[in-house]
């Protein structure tokens, strides 16, 4: 297994790892009341810390444990042909729910249309429902590639 396939598997389950202390933290802000628009950006900076230590970290760990051939491969086209088709899934996926968004901000300006979470603004509403969607974007991409890795092409 090369480095960079071993890489997609380290980013595939931070990704997991994330997403699910995320939407956890988020559900226990919302059951314990105390989902507020600082409570979410406190969950927002520890995330984007969470997300960037432990690929730093999970990373390292792996580039010291892995011989230097390894490491040192370069990406050959069928590493680029399973990263374009991870990426185009991801980029479908997204585009989706982003659009999904827009209806439901459209749906907002309808009188008395429910929408998200009372406890939070529109704007953290609309950060969390996009946050979400590229967490769910991430997994899709690395599942994909994982799965073009195992098939073969």
């Amino acid at each position: 297994m090369s480095f960079i396939h071993k890489s997609v598997w380290i980013q595939f389950f931070i990704t997991l790892f994330i997403g699910y202390h995320y939407i956890d933290s988020f559900i226990y802000l919302y059951e314990a009341n105390k989902l507020t628009n600082e409570g979410y950006t406190e969950l927002l900076i520890f995330t984007a810390f969470q997300l960037v230590i432990l690929n730093i970290a999970v990373h390292t760990i792996v580039a010291i444990f892995s011989n230097k051939d390894e490491i040192e491969q370069q990406r050959d086209e069928r590493d680029d042909l399973i990263a374009l088709k991870g990426s185009n899934a991801a980029y479908n996926l997204l585009s989706v729910w982003v659009m999904i968004i827009v209806v439901q901000l459209w749906l907002k300006s309808i009188p008395g249309a429910y929408y998200y979470f009372e406890a939070l603004s529109a704007e953290f509403n609309v950060l969390n429902m996009l946050l979400v969607g590229f967490l769910l974007a991430e997994i899709i991409r690395f599942s994909t590639k994982l799965y073009h890795y195992h098939k073969g092409a």
